[in-house]
């Protein structure tokens, strides 16, 4: 019965759509919007689609029974002026008949119950939101295969790192370093990137020495022995940039995700070094995951790190500490954290997987309640964790692809951005939000920074490279190179010439590392795919 489902729910599976035209393929594209995402159930768990203000996939909404009612109008009004309508049981059913043919743009829906006699009874409930834009742009160039080296040697000798040649000291004036787990981390990993290239770039080893001091400094600050986080670094710097670490972000508060991120950094430079010490404290980092997981099979998000004391009630979504261990496992040949990583995906498939709660969880925005910030990194990597398995069930294929879906629906802009955003933004959000600015085709961060980042487009680059690998469908393919062509666009731009612009629109921002590193790793994938 499962099966059936499965093959009812996603009739692509296993289809192989070879030869296809450009054409074709982008009619297919639209055709496949006609296909919900996670639709609402009424008596099951909390509609996850309150708060978005944009839809690729035909929504379904917790709207409201009518006492009397044996079906439902559905009334959309589009962009065009156009009136489409509908008969549905429940208030609660998706937009499915009518939706491939919404025009592009603003639209108001007003649902109606109607009696046996159908006439009209009760009050009506309405929503508005803006029909995304489908794919409709496969690019005929190829990728640079030469892009990403460029983009990777541009970061390591721009101003931002220089400070690792030299005094071993954060660079005060680059403000970012505020955030030492993620972007001193991500530093060290760039240079020892960079300097494990072959053949061996010509300041390789002024490159691997650079590398060792960004991790050292990293190291030096990580949590004490006595410490319940012990071995983890700070999310936020403890002693410098303090005009700029308010509210949540101080010092007494730690994130419990920066530990896997910086984890795979130290294994980046472990890997290229070969140093024991690094990989020693990557080990050190998985223990202290591994005394300090819940029951459940989770961490608390927001902790004090001496104490472990929960500073929030948030519980962090673990797609990370699962890369983490999964990486950790490959390096040191040694299963000791499978159990860690066993109880981390159970409690994915019984929590998020389940209420469909992918909420954002990013140092610079405060952890908020369910379904108020969403994001998809952590959908995206269990989508990659799924596409990626040796033996892989159809009910997981169906759950990849779903992921990848909802990815698509929320934060992918191929054409004509909405103009709302979802709910108040962050400093860095309101500071991008304005979609005039952006390159299309181009992906948001989540709903509290709803503008378009390279790390956003390298995830999902490499969700769609993951699809194409497990299906053969090429339209996953070709979405992958349609955000990969706007990426290697942003490498022109004369503030930082060959980088990977962190935010993808003109003129750019501040520069991240840790998101340069993402679409650095993404467009050689790319690169690389044939």
């Amino acid at each position: 019965m499962r099966a059936l489902f499965v093959a009812l729910l996603f009739p692509c599976l296993g289809m192989v759509h070879a030869a296809e035209a450009p054409d074709d393929l982008v009619k297919r594209a639209l055709a496949e919007t006609a296909t919900p995402v996670r639709p609402f159930v009424a008596g099951g768990q909390p509609a996850w689609n309150g708060h978005a203000v944009q839809f690729l996939f035909a929504p379904a909404f917790d709207l409201p029974e009518v006492a009397g009612a044996v079906r439902y109008r559905f009334t959309l009004k589009d962009s065009a002026g156009r009136e489409h309508v509908f008969f549905g049981p429940k208030p609660t059913v998706p937009l499915t008949p009518i939706w491939t043919a919404v025009a592009i743009g603003p639209a108001s829906l007003v649902v109606q119950g109607v009696d046996t006699a159908d006439v009209v009874i009760g009050g009506p409930s309405s929503r508005r939101f803006h029909r995304a834009a489908s794919f409709a742009s496969p690019v005929a160039s190829e990728v640079d295969p030469a892009g990403p080296a460029r983009a990777l040697a541009a970061l390591v000798h721009s101003p931002d790192l220089r400070c690792w040649f030299g005094s071993g000291q954060p660079e005060p004036q680059f403000i970012l370093y505020r955030y030492p787990s993620k972007i001193v981390g991500a530093a060290a990993s760039a240079l020892a990137t960079y300097a494990a290239q072959q053949p061996a770039p010509a300041d390789a080893t002024e490159a691997l020495v650079a590398a060792r001091r960004a991790a050292d400094y990293l190291l030096s600050m990580s949590f004490p022995d006595d410490a319940v986080w012990a071995g983890h670094p700070p999310t936020y710097h403890p002693t410098l940039y303090r005009d700029r670490l308010k509210g949540h972000m101080s010092a007494g508060n730690y994130l419990t995700n920066c530990g896997a991120e910086t984890g795979r950094y130290l294994l980046d430079v472990h890997a290229a070094t070969k140093d024991r010490r690094y990989l020693d404290a990557a080990v050190r980092i998985a223990a202290t995951y591994e005394k300090t997981q819940l029951p459940e099979g989770s961490w608390s998000l927001f902790v004090n790190p001496r104490d472990g004391k929960p500073a929030s009630p948030n519980v962090l979504v673990p797609t990370g500490v699962v890369g983490f261990l999964d990486q950790l496992e490959v390096v040191t040949g040694e299963p000791r954290f499978a159990p860690v990583r066993t109880r981390a995906l159970a409690w994915i498939m019984a929590n998020p997987v389940r209420n469909w709660n992918w909420q954002g969880q990013f140092e610079d925005v405060r952890p908020l309640p369910a379904y108020e910030n969403m994001t998809k990194h952590e959908a995206c990597d269990f989508a990659l964790h799924l596409f990626e398995q040796k033996e892989r069930k159809p009910e997981e294929l169906a759950l990849a692809l779903e992921l990848l879906r909802y990815a698509e629906d929320q934060f992918v802009i191929w054409a004509q951005p909405p103009k709302d955003t979802p709910v108040s933004q962050s400093a860095d959000g309101a500071a991008g939000g304005k979609a005039r600015k952006w390159l299309l085709p181009c992906v948001l961060e989540q709903y509290r920074c709803y503008a378009p980042v390279c790390a956003s487009s390298a995830k999902l680059i490499r969700t769609y490279l993951a699809a194409w690998r497990a299906t053969g469908d090429r339209l996953h393919l070709e979405k992958a190179r349609a955000l990969g062509a706007t990426l290697a666009q942003t490498q022109s731009h004369v503030k930082a010439p060959g980088r990977y612009q962190t935010w993808v629109m003109l003129p750019p921002g501040a520069m991240w590392f840790n998101c340069e590193l993402m679409a650095v790793r993404a467009m050689q994938e790319l690169a690389a795919t044939r």
